[in-house]
This record gives C-alpha cells, structure tokens and sequence, in this order.
C-alpha cells in the first residue's frame, strides 16, 4: 500500500484500527445556508465534496446529539464530523492520513493545483475556478509520489497553507515552507495585513475578487 504523508510536530496522525463512525442525516436549512454562503460555498458544491448536514452522530456505540449545526464529510467512505459553532469536540473522524480531501473530486489534469490546508479551503478555491486537495492534516509532509502523480497532471502544484501570523512559530508557513524546499513548489502565501489566516476566511472577511487577487500564480 502507498503511503501518502507521514507526520510532523504535535498533530501526529496514529495508525489504529478504525474507529467505527455512524451519521444521521438531516434535511438542509436555512442556518446551513447562512453558514456556507459566508464562505461563498453554495450546497450543490457541498453535495459534490460529499458534505450533509447530520443530527446525531455514533463513535462505536456511543451516540451524540448535534445541538448546533454540524456536517459530515464523506472521504472515502470514512467519515469527518465538523460542528463548526462548538468550541469543544469540533472535530471526530475515523478517517487515516491516507485519505485525501479533494482527491475524488480532482480533474484528470489542469494548470494548477493547490495543496491546501482543509476541505473547506479545497471547496473554496473550488469557487475561484482553481482544483485543490488537501491531507487530513496541515503537519503532514507529502509523499514524493503523491507530489509526483500531481505534477504530471498539472502544470503548477502549490501551496496555499495557513499563514498563522499570530503565532510567533507561525506553524502553517513553517510546513508550507519544508514542502516547498523538499519539492520545489511555489508558496502562496496569504498576506498578513488582511488578518485572515486562511483562504476560507479571506474570502468571508473581504469578498471573492480579493481571494482571486491573491492566489493568482
């Protein structure tokens, strides 16, 4: 089997068995909509990213309620839960480092492709026209091969990792740079004076055509 990453710093990726992860769906809803829309993310490119809107979820046996909305990412077959508006169990999956976002989703080939930090920020260069995947963590350091399969795809393989500017370590541009250096790829970094740490956030904060100005390569 292929490696796709292995892993850097504190968010260490563990190989275990599988957590068992189960999902309820729900219908969509209007604080969906508000959601998303902030983002400029419409539910047609949700549906094609295999994102629901769930109500409860189960981790092996136990079952938890959605008090706020939440969503299931499919990428797979494994699943990641994302409660955006809760500040504590924000995140569960069973997914692997092996599992790419985006990947499915991606065109045979183009001219350029980002490797960004979330799926959120796949789907939003998505809506700037770009083709996007990300790892399941922003630590991981690309397999050669993975980088390989995408440069003779595209023309250009980038990184549009998150500029954490108020961190001293500023730990996104810290891996984006050791994937650069170790691959020589281009590092799209967004500027600090915007305060948006990534490009889902750039896009909420000041709109779409500031999002195209500063990722066009």
């Amino acid at each position: 089997k292929t490696q796709i990453a292995i892993t850097y710093g504190t968010q260490e990726v563990i190989e275990r068995r599988p957590t068992k992860l189960a999902k309820r769906s729900r219908s969509w809803s209007l604080e969906d909509k508000d959601f998303w829309e902030k983002f400029h993310i419409s539910k047609s490119l949700l549906i094609k990213f295999g994102v629901e809107p769930i109500d409860y979820f189960w981790i092996n046996e136990a079952r938890y309620r959605c008090h706020t909305p939440s969503y299931v990412y499919n990428i797979n077959g494994r699943y990641k839960v994302y409660r955006p508006f809760e500040t504590e169990g924000k995140w569960y999956s069973n997914t692997s480092k092996d599992d790419i976002q985006g990947w499915e989703q991606l065109k045979d080939s183009g001219d350029i492709v980002f490797l960004a930090s979330s799926l959120k920020d796949v789907m939003c260069l998505n809506v700037l026209g770009y083709e996007a995947i990300a790892l399941q963590s922003e630590m991981q350091m690309p397999d050669r091969k993975l980088i390989n399969e995408l440069q003779e795809r595209f023309q250009v393989v980038a990184v549009l990792y998150d500029n954490d500017f108020e961190k001293e370590t500023n730990p996104g541009q810290t891996m984006a740079n050791k994937i650069c250096a170790e691959f020589n790829l281009i590092n799209v970094i967004l500027p600090a004076h915007y305060k948006s740490k990534d490009i889902s956030d750039l896009m909420k904060d000041h709109g779409i055509e500031i999002g195209k100005r500063i990722v066009q390569i």
